[in-house]
């Protein structure tokens, strides 16, 4: 006796329902550990991508030569990665950028990148050889590691003060040099390019100042800029990121303008009082930061003198070739006066007036009246001080230059042989 077995379709339906539940599981799984792999390894490139990016800055600190090609890191050996690095100038300073890319996925990293100053080690003062004592009158200070002329330091005796510290010198003295420190050649041939020959070359390179109260180019863009052979009078305006300025004639920045990271050339450059902001001014012929302005790091005051075609004979006007820091201002950065020949004479190139004060660096390869405070390091061929109608030669009356009051580690201009640090990081 046979039995026949009747499946009733009901069953058969249900068989193949659970069938392909299975099979739409275990293809959830597949995708799901597929996803979650791939997002892993997403993840993981994107954080690799910003650790690179730090090792591409880290190289083009250590970079021996300038070099504005872009290039690869081969050092990395990593499928699917790839790192790029370019170095270009930034006004007085290098502007460093490194790309790091997995698969689809890019990271930009843009710093502005100068001179490693160590405060506990570097100079806090450096004045040139020129067989001539250092002298300190009144209530001048000098804290720190002083690099002097083999005469070394005394105290001097000006319009009825004499000097009142304890110590010459709070801190120890070294023997300076004949030269100062020199800068970068290429930054001193940038700094040329920018006051003889910088132009906006394209037209959609060129910003329009009178199109918006907001103006603002990333670093990770093309540079853009405004040139004029006329004055220009920045005001209500906020310009920052990526962009040079430059007038053939002169530049007044008001202090209803706020600056940020941008560039502005001209043979004379006038800051307003109270002004605020943070850009580095390069001039050729005058620079005068008014009084209670506030610059925030890095800044740069600038002045540049081609000089070294010019006859060997002072044709200097008053408060020509000079930068001029009110009183009461304060400055976070460098301030440089670079010639190119190295006039003897008794002009005065920096300016610091009383209860004014620099944080970071005074580079002068000219004479340096300090009234106010240097908190930092100053390089400077000698000093001057201009009282009661006479011109006191190496002498600081009444100002201090001392090496408590800044970070630890900071950068400066780029001085030859001297290690780089990054100053700021860009957007």
């Amino acid at each position: 006796m046979k039995l026949i077995l009747k499946i009733k379709s009901g069953a058969l339906q249900f068989t193949v329902f659970v069938a392909v539940l299975i099979a739409l599981l275990l293809t959830g799984l597949i995708l799901y550990a597929y996803t979650f792999i791939y997002m892993k390894e997403q993840s993981k490139g994107a954080i690799e991508n910003i650790q690179f990016a730090d090792i591409g800055i880290q190289t083009l600190l250590v970079q021996k030569e300038f070099n504005t090609d872009t290039v690869q890191v081969d050092f990395v050996k990593k499928e699917n990665q790839i790192i790029k690095i370019h170095l270009s100038h930034w006004g007085i300073f290098h502007k460093g950028i490194t790309v790091t890319q997995f698969r689809k996925k890019k990271f930009i990293k843009v710093a502005i990148i100068g001179s490693r100053i160590n405060a506990t080690e570097s100079p806090t003062l450096f004045l040139k050889e020129t067989h001539n004592a250092l002298t300190l009158v009144g209530t001048t200070s000098i804290r720190g590691i002083a690099y002097l002329p083999l005469q070394g330091v005394n105290s001097g005796y000006i319009a009825g003060n004499s000097y009142y510290g304890s110590r010459l010198i709070y801190g120890s003295i070294k023997k300076s040099a004949k030269e100062l420190p020199k800068p970068e050649k290429t930054v001193l041939d940038a700094v040329q390019y920018y006051l003889k020959e910088y132009r906006i070359s394209n037209q959609e390179d060129f910003i329009n100042l009178n199109s918006s109260s907001r103006i603002i180019n990333s670093f990770k863009s093309k540079t853009k800029g405004y040139y004029s052979e006329y004055p220009i009078v920045l005001e209500n305006k906020l310009i920052s990121g990526n962009i040079i300025i430059k007038s053939e004639t002169a530049i007044k920045v008001k202090k209803t303008a706020l600056l940020k990271d941008v560039i502005l050339i001209a043979p004379i450059i006038e800051i307003e009082d109270e002004s605020q902001g943070c850009f580095q001014a390069i001039a050729s012929n005058k620079i005068t930061l008014g009084k209670n302005c506030n610059l925030s790091y890095p800044s740069v005051l600038l002045l540049f003198q081609d000089n070294k075609d010019t006859p060997n004979k002072n044709l200097n006007i008053s408060f020509d070739n000079q930068i001029f820091i009110d009183t009461k201002s304060i400055i976070k950065g460098s301030v440089c006066y670079i010639q190119t020949k190295e006039i003897p004479d008794f002009q005065t190139q920096i300016v610091l007036e009383k209860d004014a004060k620099i944080k970071g660096q005074v580079y002068c390869n000219g004479n340096f009246e300090l009234r106010g405070t240097v908190s930092g390091s100053v390089y400077t061929n000698q000093f001057v001080a201009n009282q009661s109608g006479s011109i006191f030669v190496n002498h600081i009356y009444n100002g201090t230059i001392e090496n408590e009051s800044v970070p630890a580690i900071y950068g400066g201009i780029p001085l030859e042989q001297e290690p780089k640090t990054v100053l700021k990081w860009l957007y």
